[in-house]
């Protein structure tokens, strides 16, 4: 008896797994024959069966950009702010970072992607994004102010860890900061970013770490 239920259970996951293939398969389809309306009422369907709201999102952008709606950016958006909010910030980063790449004068989605790469203490990612930001300030495309008031609230993250307040900072994802420490090199990040970039902020940064008793030459 134990080994026909098995067997029959088996059964029924192989015949899931078959209509899923069918389902993806023919979702494929309808994408390339341009069937928009078609395929997201499909892609409705398949979703009930993902678990990950973030994946489900991201898929829905794929497809939308596949079809070439503009909507796909806004799913893309959704998607990695839930894979931040859940801590996924890999997988966020990887959403962020595709979005740039189809649109790169993005101001808040490469901001909310230099923080990620704050968060996850990888410095050249930081500093490469970073760079990104600064040359969209050389092409008018954001005021420098603006990028030096962003920088000031990083700076002031990475030196105390109690600074909740930051008008750039998700306190849920804050609440999970661990030791300030780990957080050191961000001093040093912006100081090799702004020195090659940009003299302005550059001075900035030095009279700022002086009144403020920080390491410039941390």
């Amino acid at each position: 008896m134990i080994c026909h239920t098995s067997s029959s259970n088996d059964l029924s996951k192989n015949a899931s797994l078959k209509n899923s293939c069918v389902a993806w398969f023919k979702l494929a389809e309808l994408i390339s024959r341009r069937e928009k309306e078609k395929a997201l009422n499909l892609y409705r369907l398949i979703a009930y069966s993902l678990n990950d709201k973030g994946y489900v999102l991201q898929v829905e952008g794929d497809i939308l950009w596949a079809l070439q709606d503009d909507l796909a950016i806004e799913k893309y958006s959704q998607a990695a702010y839930l894979y931040k909010k859940e801590r996924k910030f890999l997988a966020a980063a990887a959403v962020y970072e595709h979005i740039i790449t189809l649109q790169p004068k993005n101001i808040n989605n490469l901001k909310s992607l230099i923080l990620i790469y704050l968060l996850l203490a990888w410095s050249e990612k930081f500093e490469a994004f970073f760079y990104k930001l600064i040359n969209l300030a050389s092409e008018n495309e954001v005021d420098v102010d603006q990028v030096w008031d962003f920088a000031k609230n990083i700076i002031s993250f990475s030196v105390n860890s109690n600074n909740l307040e930051s008008k750039y900072f998700d306190k849920e994802i804050l609440s999970n900061k661990k030791d300030k420490n780990e957080y050191k090199w961000v001093i040093g990040s912006l100081k090799i970013v702004f020195k090659e970039k940009d003299k302005e902020l550059y001075d900035l940064m030095k009279k700022h770490c002086l009144d403020n008793n920080l390491n410039f030459n941390a």
